[in-house]
């Protein structure tokens, strides 16, 4: 009788943990600035904003959940606040299609903040 194949044991951390060791080093998301002055600028947003863009780009209409930084701030408060840099998200396509195109880079970035129609690059300061 044919038996199961030996079954293959990963040994690296469980993804659990390794989640956790990556909240650690990026600190809270009090620490990061989502604090109570970003919940009502970004209830603000979403008020005028109602409708994820991300999907408008595909042509499908759906609410929006949450208001997301179309370039990563990585704690530059400048790049935080850039409000033309602030993007109404559903859920699915912020935690799918945009984290893909973060992975590939500030070149695809960049031709996603120019389909949605938005400055490409910060305003020089002054």
């Amino acid at each position: 009788m044919p038996s199961m194949p030996p079954t293959f044991r990963c040994h690296a951390r469980p993804d659990r943990e390794r989640e956790r060791d990556n909240d650690r080093r990026r600190g809270s998301a009090r620490e990061r600035g989502y604090n109570t002055a970003w919940a009502k600028a970004s209830k603000g947003h979403l008020r005028s904003h109602p409708l994820c863009e991300y999907c408008a780009l595909d042509g499908v209409v759906r609410q929006a959940d949450l208001t997301d930084h179309l370039f990563p701030h990585k704690g530059d408060k400048r790049v935080f606040w850039f409000k033309p840099w602030w993007v109404s998200s559903c859920k699915t396509c912020h935690d799918g299609p945009k984290q893909q195109i973060e992975r590939r880079g500030l070149a695809a970035l960049t031709d996603l903040a120019r389909r949605l129609g938005r400055p490409e690059a910060l305003p020089a300061e002054g």
